[in-house]
């Protein structure tokens, strides 16, 4: 039992008063004679024992009367199992983080989304504590509003501007913040600083990782709040991808839209609608076995402006968070292909180069000998083909070399085709390697060329990924001879029938640069004439450089980001030629991410002509943004955006599994300190934290005991 007034305790020094009034009899006797006082010495003896009885009675009914008096004013009361009071009107510490996370936004069995119980949730624990508890409150963006302690009256003003947040957070993320704060001396007294800790989350198992995080806490009070759903299925958008990364205005394309069934009945007839430029252009539909996949494909095969915003839209009741997905196809740019050629080269009407890459629509190829070359085309190119040249370019090749390795060390793609000589010294001056040797193979008049078809594709190789349809085992491959024996390493995507390699994407470590790709240099082993190879000739010669070109210039084509994704990269050189010719080279520029009347500032870096954006967390929302620029000393924005930008949550969000009640349970067992909340709705939450927090007083039964002993006492003085 404690007391709420214990100073008032001093009042039981008042006992003494009718004690000392017992002892010492006060009043003066009186004397009354009589004639003969035989019989009253008898009377005397048998009243005087019985007033001492008496008196005892009305002594004990006094001091009862007083003691419960006294505490009664004292204010006794049995404290709660945790009580929010602690009797001394200190301070007390409440720590809430409540997640807002998109799968709170479920609809819960009492017809109320996840995070509006929440809230009722919070408001119920305000209602609990003294009006002088100091509240910190968090969500998933940490904004800067947990950082500073609230009133109860703040702290209801905050929690009605909750909203539902893209951004995600696990549990070692929330403990470290917590605890960081509550370290914080701002918050709390050094002597002070026993926190009650509420965590109300729907504890989803891909997001949240393991809540035993928080009984390594062994000071605070720590309350878990799981906010539980009893849906189980859910259906979302795993991934989309073109079967050609360029979107061209008079060219045909796929897309394909991968859907996962996370639960254990299956789906049929799952309806996904595309909607490009909020207009419905066409509608599949799916059948989804249980935690598995399915893929729909729609035909592009439509006019379609510069930027487009997409969607895939479908119906999947109750969670629907996940049931639109948004993408944009942007018309990309050509692909720039620079073909530097030798002088023999030069002299034909055509390579197979120039052959291959001479779809106006899609690339801009420039062929010059290398004699004739402008060098200033090198920097401005998605990728230079080195064709035959060697340490017979004479002055020509070695004046390009600095460019080339310029070129290289910022992000740039070279394909080199080694001269009939074998002569690999212009790749080694571009690479900076020395340790680079090649030896050609010489064989004698009498002995045939060392010709032989290729070895099947590896086709689970990923640069090989949705080249072909239907079976690829009996694909007959192109011969090609073995002119040299060299050093090189790397991927081989092109084998010989021997397993040496033919056409190699060479390792990142003959690049000198921090940022170096292994997809930024490939290599074949032969010149492309028909007397070294028939691979020009070949079906498989078309994809295959296609796919050499669009790796250069895949970045530009993102279908969508992550709102959770740290950076994002873009080209300038994709969106230059939407810029005003008023803008000058000179000119610092300021990127910005619009929608609507919202607008986001990201930190922002140009790197080697790519623009990397940091996502700023918890802002972003899923959505199109539009990339505007304007110039840092202006406030005013390009009035059409450069390009449309797409954002989406991540998928882990749609893993609706949670952290079942008995698993929590358990963490409880094991850590004094933790308790688990579990209600059906608000009253019932708001009723367990009253009965284990409120404090039972006591001051009313003592008054009523001290009223008690005094009617007995005045029984007793009247007729004992």
């Amino acid at each position: 039992m404690s007391f709420v007034y214990p100073q008032f305790l001093w009042g039981l020094l008042a006992l003494s008063i009718p004690i000392i009034i017992h002892l010492f009899n006060f009043r003066r006797t009186k004397k009354v004679y009589f004639s003969n006082n035989l019989f009253l010495k008898n009377v005397k003896e048998a009243t005087t024992s019985k007033l001492k009885v008496k008196h005892l009675l009305i002594l004990l009914a006094r001091l009862l009367f007083i003691t419960f008096l006294v505490i009664t004013f004292a204010q006794p009361f049995l404290p709660g199992k945790e009580s929010a009071d602690d009797g001394n009107n200190a301070e007390k510490l409440v720590y809430i983080y409540l997640d807002n996370s998109l799968s709170m936004s479920s609809e819960l069995s009492s017809n109320i989304r996840g995070i509006d119980q929440g809230v009722n949730y919070i408001e119920e624990i305000l209602a609990l504590y003294p009006r002088n508890t100091q509240y910190k409150f968090l969500t998933n963006e940490f904004a800067n509003f947990s950082r500073v302690p609230k009133s109860s009256d703040e702290l209801s003003e905050l929690i009605a501007e909750v909203e539902l947040s893209g951004v995600v957070r696990t549990a070692e993320e929330v403990e470290s913040k917590i605890r960081s704060d509550i370290d914080d001396a701002a918050f709390g007294s050094a002597g002070n600083r026993r926190a009650d800790i509420y965590v109300i989350s729907d504890f989803q198992r891909s997001t949240f990782g393991s809540p035993e995080v928080f009984t390594e806490d062994s000071l605070n009070n720590i309350k878990l709040v799981p906010i539980s759903s009893s849906f189980e299925q859910n259906v979302y958008v795993d991934s989309i991808y073109l079967a050609n990364p360029f979107v061209l205005a008079d060219e045909a394309n796929e897309l394909a839209a991968v859907l996962k069934n996370d639960g254990s009945e299956d789906i049929s007839d799952q309806i996904v609608r595309l909607l490009i430029n909020e207009e419905q252009v066409a509608s599949a539909s799916l059948n989804i076995p249980a935690h598995t996949s399915g893929m729909v494909e729609f035909t592009l095969n439509f006019p379609l402006a510069r930027n487009n915003r997409c969607q895939l839209v479908f119906e999947d009741y109750p969670v629907t968070f996940d049931n639109e997905f948004f993408f944009t196809l942007n018309l990309g740019d050509k692909i720039s292909v620079l073909e530097i050629k030798s002088e023999q080269l030069g002299r034909q009407d055509s390579t197979a180069v120039a052959k291959v890459y001479a779809n106006r629509n899609i690339f801009d190829l420039q062929s010059y000998s290398v004699s004739n070359l402008d060098y200033s085309l090198i920097e401005s190119s998605d990728l230079v083909i080195l064709n035959e040249i060697g340490s017979s370019g004479g002055q020509s090749g070695t004046a390009v070399t600095p460019y080339l390795r310029e070129y290289l060390a910022n992000g740039g793609h070279i394909l080199f085709i080694p001269p009939a000589s074998a002569d690999l010294s212009l790749l080694a001056e571009v690479t900076g390697n020395s340790g680079i040797s090649a030896e050609r193979i010489d064989l004698p008049d009498s002995i045939q060329a060392d010709r032989q078809a290729l070895a099947n594709l590896d086709m689970a190789n990923p640069f090989f990924e949705g080249m072909f349809e239907g079976e690829t085992e009996n694909f007959v491959m192109p011969p090609a001879e073995k002119i040299m024996e060299h050093n090189l390493q790397g991927e081989p995507l092109l084998r010989y029938r021997t397993g040496e390699p033919y056409l190699l994407m060479l390792s990142s470590r003959y690049i000198m640069s921090e940022n170096a790709s292994s997809e930024q240099l490939a290599f074949f082993a032969s010149p492309l004439r028909d007397a070294f190879t028939g691979i020009h000739r070949h079906a498989i010669f078309v994809p295959v450089m296609y796919r050499l070109a669009s790796r250069s210039k895949s970045m530009n084509n993102q279908l969508y980001y992550y709102v959770d994704n740290p950076v994002i990269a873009l080209e300038t050189a994709s969106f230059n030629d939407t810029l005003s010719e008023s803008n000058t080279e000179d000119s610092r520029y300021l990127y910005k991410l619009g929608r609507g009347e919202e607008e986001v500032i990201p930190s922002q870096r140009m790197l080697s002509g790519r623009l990397l954006m940091e996502v700023p967390q918890g802002v972003i929302k899923a959505g199109f943004y539009d990339l505007v620029r304007a110039e840092e000393t202006s406030s005013a924005s390009s009035s059409n955006p450069l390009l449309n930008l797409s954002f989406n949550i991540d998928k882990s969000e749609s893993l609706i599994e949670q952290y079942q009640l008995s698993e929590l349970e358990q963490l409880a067992e094991n850590a004094a300190n933790v308790n688990i909340y579990e209600a059906e709705d608000v009253e019932a939450f708001a009723g367990m934290i009253r009965s284990e927090q409120t404090n039972i007083a006591l001051w009313k039964y003592a008054l009523l005991l001290s009223l008690l002993f005094l009617l007995i006492e005045i029984l007793l003085i009247r007729f004992l």
